[in-house]
């Protein structure tokens, strides 16, 4: 079974197209040039359709970096 980081890196790799070899764990939005509006609304539902949570729209806009998400994940216990 993969861990939650595994599967939340698995999903900013496919949601945010990184190049092959690049760190998920370094992306942020600003910083990530794929990572734009529409990119962060599928980021949201691929998590929460992975790890069946909900992210409101408020939790939503707080979630600008794979770290906020890693730590918003293990807050609610992921």
């Amino acid at each position: 079974m993969e861990s939650t980081e595994q599967r939340l890196q698995a999903i900013f790799r496919a949601v945010l197209e990184l190049p092959p070899g690049s760190d998920p764990a370094t992306a942020a939005q600003g910083q990530t040039a794929t990572w734009d509006s529409m990119a962060h609304v599928s980021l949201m539902a691929a998590i929460e359709a992975d790890f069946g949570v909900t992210i409101d729209a408020g939790d939503s806009l707080s979630l600008t970096s794979y770290e906020a998400t890693r730590q918003f994940l293990a807050d609610l216990g992921v």
